[in-house]
């Protein structure tokens, strides 16, 4: 304990050190950052911006996007001149006289002439040859009955070139008149009389009936073609062996008509004579053997003799058979 002399006072000044181990203390904890979602900070506006830094500011912003604005027309002008530019080329390249049409090549098809291939085209010369609408064209000339297909080409620098593809009549179809039938089996043609000469005619298909069921009946004509082809293959085989010395059938007969049926099916007419083969719907190979069995055994008298025979029937022991009378002794 400090003494004190007389007529001394203690001093009211206080030492720092023990001023600040009295002070109380506080003790600053920083606060918790949740690793879930991090917490927003808190701004505090020091001071409020003048009005002229405001001007400024906004003064900027305006120059930068006009900046922006600016560069877009630029770049949209020399896109617009480009696209310009280019079609006035394009119109120049197309309008030149070197690309101007001389020729059309086509070639002559069985029932078209070159001058009729080209009088459906619609192209002359003198044309811009890069003008022409080849589809357009290829369109124009398919409208013949006659073409299957047409396929036109540019071949620069002034020729148009027009391939033809030409349908071919296998047999004919009796639709009120004679129609001419393609190998899809589609009626395409009113048959003339030399168009239909030597055709087979596949009839029992009224015309009304193929209007209304079209995709049926063009199925029918397709299976009667599925016959002419079998009839004649066989025959075209047998003729081929007995050419090589082989044995063989006879040849078959001609055929002047396959009939549709709905109910019993296929049947073929016979050209001499008019006799009717009744075949029915299926197992056809084997029934044509049978028939090639029953000509042999006619003899002198031929495929003329027959009226009918059924091959229809499951039966193949047995057959029926209907042969024309016998000639008088006279006649």
């Amino acid at each position: 304990m400090r003494m004190f002399r007389e007529g001394e006072r203690p001093s009211t000044r206080l030492d720092p050190r023990a001023e600040l181990e009295r002070a109380p203390r506080v003790t600053l904890t920083p606060p918790r950052r949740s690793w879930l979602r991090r917490r927003h900070n808190h701004r505090v506006v020091v001071a409020r911006p003048s009005l002229l830094l405001l001007t400024t500011e906004a003064l900027r912003a305006l120059a930068r996007r006009l900046e922006l604005v600016g560069k877009a027309l630029v770049t949209l002008g020399c896109l617009s001149g480009a696209v310009l530019g280019g079609r006035q080329l394009v119109r120049h390249v197309v309008a030149s006289p070197r690309f101007a049409l001389r020729e059309i090549r086509a070639e002559a098809t069985a029932h078209l002439s070159r001058e009729e291939i080209v009088a459906l085209s619609g192209a002359a010369p003198g044309d811009h040859l890069l003008a022409v609408d080849t589809d357009a064209v290829a369109a124009r000339v398919a409208t013949h009955p006659w073409i299957a297909s047409v396929r036109v080409r540019r071949q620069l620098p002034s020729a148009l070139a027009i391939d033809v593809v030409e349908r071919r009549a296998v047999a004919s179809a009796l639709l009120g008149t004679l129609y001419l039938i393609d190998e899809a089996g589609r009626p395409f043609k009113r048959a003339t009389l030399d168009e239909a000469d030597g055709l087979p005619v596949i009839t029992g298909v009224a015309r009304d009936q193929y209007t209304l069921a079209r995709a049926a009946s063009e199925a029918a004509f397709r299976r009667g073609l599925e016959l002419l082809t079998l009839y004649r293959t066989d025959d075209a085989l047998a003729a081929a062996r007995r050419a090589g010395g082989a044995p063989g059938p006879a040849p078959r007969p001609g055929l002047s008509e396959i009939h549709v049926d709905p109910r019993a099916g296929f049947s073929l007419v016979l050209y001499d004579g008019g006799g009717e083969i009744l075949l029915g719907r299926d197992d056809w190979p084997a029934k044509l053997a049978r028939l090639d069995e029953i000509l042999a055994a006619l003899g002198p008298r031929g495929p003329a003799a027959l009226r009918a025979v059924h091959l229809e029937g499951p039966s193949r022991d047995r057959i029926a058979v209907r042969l024309a009378p016998l000639p008088a002794p006279g006649g």
